[in-house]
Order: C-alpha cells, then sequence, then structure tokens
C-alpha cells in the first residue's frame, strides 16, 4: 500500500541503534510512507540521542522540511526536559506536519499544542515490527491522521465516575505531567478532559505522582478523566486509583487503551472529545 505521504523520523529522547532504526524504516514502508530523517537520528550522547541542541535541531529541521508531511518519533525514553526550550516555535507555526509519539514525549506534544495549536498526537512510537501492533493502534492512528471521527465503547466496569463531558482532550504518561509541574511547560488542565497513562511504576508511586498534580491545582477545573493502562504499576493499582479519585464530580472512567499495552489508541491533543457513561462511549471529534 503506498499514502503517497512522506514521514520525517526523529529520535527525541533517548538513543537507538542502526537495528531499531533499520525496523522503523521498515514499519513506516510497510506502513505505506516514504521517510526521511536527519544524519544525526544515531547519535548519542550518554543516554540519549544527542546532545539537547542536536536534538532540538533534529525536531526544527523535521518541522522546516518541506518534503515531509508528519514527524513520527521512533522511541520514547528520557530527555525531552532538556530539549523544549530549544524548539523553534516560530517554525512550528508556519508547519502543517503531524506531529506523533508517546511517553517522553508527552511533554512536547502537550507544550506545541499549547503554544502554537499545531496538531500533536499521542500515538504509537514507531520503532517496533508492524506485527507487534494491535491492528487497533494502527486503524486508530490512520483515523486521526484523515480527521475520521472514531467511537470508543466501554462497559460498566471501567466507569468509575458516571458523568457526560465535552472538552477539549490533553495529557498523557503520568510521569512526564507531574515533571512539568514549576516549568514553562506546565500542562494547562483547566476546563479540560484529562488522559493518564504510566508504566513500570508501583502503586506508590502513582498514587503520589497522582496527588502532586492535585496539590498543583491540576485536577481543580477538569470536565473529565480517562485513564489509560497503568502498565506494570502493580496488582493493587486500580484500588489506589479509585481511591484516588473517589471524590471527583466529573466522569471518570479506567481501562481504556492508551499507553504503554496494545492497543494504544491515538489521541488528538486539543480535539474535542466526549465522554458519556450512560450510552457507554468516548469518542473524538475532529
Amino acid at each position: 500500500m503506498k499514502t503517497g505521504k512522506k514521514v520525517y523520523l526523529v529520535t527525541a529522547s533517548k538513543a537507538i541503534t542502526k537495528k531499531r532504526l533499520n525496523i522503523a524504516e521498515k514499519l513506516v514502508k510497510d506502513l505505506g510512507f516514504e521517510f526521511k530523517y536527519s544524519d544525526s537520528i544515531l547519535e548519542k550522547y550518554y543516554f540519549y540521542a544527542g546532545s539537547p541542541e542536536s536534538r532540538a535541531e533534529e525536531i526544527n529541521s523535521a518541522y522546516r522540511d518541506k518534503d515531509s508531511d508528519y514527524i513520527l518519533t521512533v522511541a520514547g525514553g528520557m530527555g525531552m526536559i532538556s530539549v523544549l526550550d530549544k524548539i523553534d516555535l516560530d517554525i512550528v507555526k508556519k508547519s502543517d506536519k503531524v506531529f506523533v509519539g508517546y511517553s517522553d514525549v508527552t511533554l512536547l506534544l502537550n507544550y506545541i499544542n499549547q503554544k502554537t495549536g499545531k496538531r500533536c498526537f499521542h500515538g504509537p512510537n514507531f520503532g517496533k515490527p508492524l506485527e507487534m501492533f494491535d491492528k487497533k493502534t494502527i486503524n486508530c492512528f490512520f483515523d486521526a491522521l484523515n480527521k475520521k471521527n472514531y467511537r470508543i465503547v466501554f462497559g460498566e466496569k471501567d466507569i468509575f465516575k458516571k458523568g457526560f463531558s465535552e472538552a477539549s482532550i490533553v495529557g498523557g504518561n503520568l510521569r512526564l505531567l507531574s515533571r512539568s509541574l514549576g516549568t514553562p511547560f506546565e500542562i494547562d488542565t483547566k476546563n479540560k478532559i484529562v488522559f493518564l497513562e504510566a508504566d513500570s511504576k508501583t502503586e506508590s508511586w502513582v498514587f503520589d505522582m497522582l496527588w502532586q498534580l492535585k496539590q498543583a491545582g491540576k485536577f481543580d477545573n477538569v470536565e473529565g478523566i480517562i485513564l489509560g493502562h497503568f502498565t506494570k504499576c502493580g496488582k493493587d493499582i486500580e484500588l489506589y486509583l479509585k481511591d484516588f479519585f473517589k471524590d471527583f464530580n466529573c466522569p471518570v472512567i479506567m481501562n481504556q487503551p492508551i499507553g504503554h499495552a496494545e492497543p494504544n489508541l491515538t489521541i488528538p491533543i486539543g480535539e474535542k472529545c466526549i465522554i458519556d457513561t450512560e450510552k457507554g462511549f468516548w469518542r473524538i471529534l475532529f
């Protein structure tokens, strides 16, 4: 299949190997894209994919590039916090590209959308083979790229707090959102539906990070909460989540297919979302 579109692959956080890059190249070709990337994509600076300056320039170059349509991340990891102040927002504002990624990229997605209104997707990273993706992950990614509304059905067991909400959606990885507090890149949750996911943290770590966001006022005016995968976060994580959200007055749903497991549905930051617990669905509207 050929889409007629070209993607620009970037490594914005941790360093990758040539093997990982080859896997990403094959994946995007299997999905019907042509691809390109900068000469710095395999750089290594300690744990990271180059120095903060190098990684920022890679992103700026991707936005500046006139041949590509989308910017896709190969991997997450750590390190985005040192890059954000070097992103050239004037270049971003002039571009119509969509930036796609998740995990450590949470910070960049919300920052770019808040500052420029440009399209950013909390969606798959592209450094693994196609057969490792659930079909729903790939289908939802293409729906989002094509601005096709989609609807996710959930059961009674996934409803923690009932209600109806319609608002813009923001969010991402819980660890990154809590680390954004007190910086110029702090997430704006006022009058928003917030989605959260986490991985490889104990129940107590998740609980404390949620409380950090709460103490910072990030849940004071939210319109709804969508809880995604809490992967490898302990066998009692649901008990902790229910305890934390028990006094919320907005709809709260859990066990949704977002984050560090498959399927990982694409969430377009800043787009309209509806949660309707009576009818048992949430949906994205473009």
